[in-house]
């Protein structure tokens, strides 16, 4: 699935988009002829052959176009829609060997060899080994007969084109979209809609096709078995919005410590039933008891529309160039923009499939007349028009294909039917157990079916090409519960008598592995009843309810790991359980760890959390409070339900504000101050946070926790990075570093060496909770002037100074002056 997907994507970068475009026209305003008049056959036919860039690393994948002159037309002059067939390429190694095959067009539309309705391929082609390469194709001579007649065709042999390779891998556009940088940092925040320039973010973005986690899938997917393998997952607790999605928590007063239950629609009890779609960076998810869904910006938590409906997973339909190959049979323009899929909700009421443009919410296509049973007993196959399933009497199995459909009338779209003898047991006179779909086999071969209750032992292969049995098998043990694997075209199942999981080829119904008892730990045996698991390419990830979750190999079903429980006297199990919840990205494991979602009781049991579980080691890195129970994985975040208060959580990365002021203090120094906030919609204008600090500060703002409310957490900031720029010299002088605390401020005191204008920077580098952020404000900074010396006072002793000596003669001269004026005044009054 996997691959078509990516052939599609590349089919993008093909360089014959030119070509066709340019025939194209040709081919359109060509006047067709109704008879080959005075044309010489077989028409001589010229190919040619190109192969960009001209240098290239070994095991880079260069782009080879080949076209044959003239285009492929019929005797009526019209274009073909067979096109041309039987082209093989020869690569020349430079040591003299040769590579010869049959070419695959790069659109996957084709057979090896055809080319599309104008006469070209293009494909990609990776050398192995270093020197001078060439490579030239050859047309066998051929006939394009329909009912206009025959045209023949001459046999020709292409030019030759020439390239070099080297043991270096090179940059270029084609092979890795240089100059531009092929993904962007992970602290730094991006969008949807993805510029179309940067082809290689598919490796960092994905759409969550599954509504939830659901153990049959509505949908076959690159997600159908709740593992994203595009792009990164948080590694922090951090909040990103958070929205009230209906009844929950506490109902409290007389009805003391009973809770509110967040139903689903046609659901499971607690909210098992609800989930998250994820297309196109928006959320999608069905607002209980209520014929409504509404569309949520994944990075913001804004609510952007709310239509009815129910929805029950996202599909991609292919574009035109698999569509009309079906349907004409043959060979049609397969241009990159033809190729290109189409986004849709899917749901389905009564006898009414629904296809929901999810930019808008409008059905876009609603197909009447459906005589297809539950969602258990269909399954659409993502990329592809197709779709298997079992008719609502259980009587038979069915292919369907959406491009054969007839006036929106589900029936004319049945490619092929077959009789099941399946029985349809009943299970103590009561539940009839009933056939339903296992899974697809990953190369979409095989379609797999056994019964819907738990006990089933029998299990069935069948022929996608029409439904022709493959194998069955009756298991010689009671089946606890079967869960097909993505990827691997395998499907496994669990005996809950000897605790042991089992491993089958979907091809063939043979036995591949058993794995290890896991009988010495009682409660793990209850995985029969509770069940969650995913798988990437290597492992086999399965939690349990004795508190553990265990990696198994896929290849030999051995224990790769087993992760540590939580102990807790909260749960008979002493522990705190795993039971149905986990996604997995980036190499994380998010489980939702606590009591059945599927079968509450009241009081609900404290202490459910999110734990993250490192996929490589089975290390846990962090938890969450509250009860998250995770339902999607996209570009980055995820996304889950509160089993607690009714709420959907997005948990991720925040786009964080910094803000920084500067002012000189007495003495000569520079005051540096500002904030790091938390720009989130779950939180706007608090502080950011470190890492190591997240779990319990989401805990405090969030899942009211008492002792948290009552004793806030003492928490550290941010690392915020501080630079002063010379507005005279352009010098930069690094400051240093400095750590917000935990009210989001930060100080930092500067004593400049050199008076002038300064530019300076915070800068907040981002963090595994945040995106990066900064800012910059100017300083004046001018030198405090010298204070003047104060004079020392020195005894008459002859260690005075100058000034000194005068001032005592100073005063001298004065008493002087009033001794004789009184001596004077004596004189006159003897003397009258």
């Amino acid at each position: 699935m996997s691959e078509i997907i990516q052939k599609n994507k590349k089919a993008v970068c093909s360089l014959s988009l030119i070509l066709m475009l340019a025939m194209t026209l040709m081919l359109a305003f060509a006047q067709p002829a109704l008879a080959q008049v005075g044309m010489t056959q077989p028409r001589v036919t010229a190919g040619y052959i190109s192969v960009a860039p001209l240098l290239v690393g070994v095991g880079q994948k260069a782009t080879v176009n080949l076209w044959v002159f003239p285009t492929p037309e019929d005797y009526a002059q019209l274009a073909a829609f067979q096109g041309f067939s039987g082209i093989t390429v020869t690569f020349t190694k430079p040591d003299g060997t040769k590579d010869t095959f049959a070419p695959v067009d790069g659109t996957g539309a084709f057979a090896a060899g055809q080319t599309e309705a104008i006469g070209d391929i293009f494909f990609f082609y990776a050398p192995d080994e270093a020197g001078n390469w060439s490579v030239s194709f050859v047309m066998p001579a051929q006939n394009i007969t329909d009912n206009t007649g025959t045209v023949q065709y001459a046999a020709c042999t292409s030019d030759t084109a020439y390239f070099t390779v080297q043991t270096n891998p090179v940059n270029a556009g084609l092979l890795d979209g240089y100059p531009w940088s092929q993904l962007p940092n992970s602290n730094v925040y991006w969008s949807y809609p993805i510029n179309s320039n940067n082809r290689e973010w598919s490796a960092i973005s994905g759409d969550w096709l599954l509504n939830g986690v659901q153990k049959f899938s509505v949908v076959s997917g690159v997600t159908s078995n709740a593992w994203q393998p595009y792009g990164l997952g948080p590694n922090t607790a951090h909040i990103v919005w958070d929205q009230q999605l209906g009844a929950g928590g506490l109902v409290g007063g007389e009805y003391g410590s009973i809770s509110s239950e967040l139903q689903s629609t046609g659901g499971i009890g607690g909210g098992f039933g609800l989930g998250a779609v994820v297309m196109a960076g928006k959320a999608f998810t069905n607002i209980p008891n209520t014929n409504e869904f509404e569309c949520i910006d994944l990075a913001t938590g804004k609510v952007l529309y709310t239509m009815p409906g129910q929805i029950s997973c996202g599909i991609h339909e292919p574009g035109n160039a698999y569509s009309q190959n079906i349907a004409n049979n043959g060979v049609v323009l397969g241009s990159s923009l033809g190729a290109a899929p189409s986004s849709y909700l899917f749901g389905s009421t009564g006898t009414t499939w629904n296809f929901y443009d999810p930019y808008t919410g409008t059905i876009e296509i609603s197909i009447s007349n459906v005589t297809a049973g539950s969602f258990l007993s269909y399954q659409l196959v993502d990329g592809t028009p197709l779709v298997y399933g079992i008719t609502a009497d259980l009587s038979h199995l069915f292919a369907w294909n959406m491009s054969r459909v007839v006036n929106n009338n589900w029936p004319t779209g049945i490619t092929w039917t077959r009789p099941l003898w399946l029985p349809i047991a009943v299970n103590n006179g009561i539940i009839p157990i009933m056939p339903v779909i296992l899974g697809l086999s990953a190369d979409q071969s095989t379609i797999v079916l056994t019964g819907t209750m738990d006990g089933t032992n029998q299990y069935y292969g069948f022929s996608t090409k029409d439904g022709t049995s493959l194998w069955n098998v009756t298991l010689p043990y009671t089946v606890g519960v079967a869960f097909s694997l993505f990827g691997p075209n395998d499907f496994v199942v669990y005996d809950p008598v000897d605790a042991t999981f089992h491993c089958y080829s979907m091809l063939t119904g043979t036995s591949l592995w058993t794995s290890p008892s896991f009988a010495s730990s009682p409660w793990a045996t209850e995985y029969a009843v509770y069940s969650s698991e995913t798988n990437d390419n290597n492992n086999l990830y399965i939690m349990f309810p004795d508190g553990t979750i265990r990696a198994l190999s896929l290849a030999t079903g051995q224990l790769v790991w087993q992760s540590a429980s939580i102990p807790s006297t909260e749960y008979i199990n002493n522990v705190v359980p795993y039971y149905q919840g986990m996604v997995m990205a980036g190499g994380n494991i998010y489980a939702y760890a606590g009591y059945s979602p599927g079968y509450e009781i009241d009081p609900i049991p404290r202490f459910a959390m999110l734990v993250c579980v490192n996929a490589t080691t089975g290390d846990i890195t962090w938890t969450l409070n509250g009860g998250v129970n995770p339902k999607a994985a996209a570009d980055g975040y995820i996304i889950g339900l509160g089993q607690y208060d009714g709420n959907l959580y997005c948990i991720g990365k925040g786009q964080t504000s910094t803000s920084v002021t500067a002012q000189q203090q007495v003495g000569g120094s520079v005051l540096i101050q500002g904030s790091v906030l938390d720009q989130s919609a779950a939180q706007p204008n608090t502080p950011a946070i470190s890492d190591a600090n997240m779990s319990v500060w989401m805990d405090y703002l969030h899942m009211q926790n008492s002792t948290l409310l009552n004793n806030p957490p003492q928490c550290i900031g941010v690392p915020v990075t501080l630079t002063a720029v010379s507005s005279s010299t352009g010098t930069t002088i690094n400051l240093g570093t400095t750590t917000s605390n935990d009210k989001g401020i930060y100080g930092f005191q500067w004593t400049p060496t050199t008076p002038g204008l300064y530019t300076i920077y915070a800068t907040f580098a981002g963090s595994n909770s945040y995106y990066s952020s900064s800012a910059a404000t100017y300083a004046t900074v001018s030198i405090a002037p010298t204070a003047s010396p104060t004079p020392t006072p020195v005894s008459i002793s002859g260690l005075a100074t100058t000034s000194s000596i005068l001032t005592y003669i100073i005063i001298a001269v004065i008493v002087m002056v009033i001794a004789i004026a009184i001596a004077t005044v004596l004189l006159l009054r003897r003397h009258p």
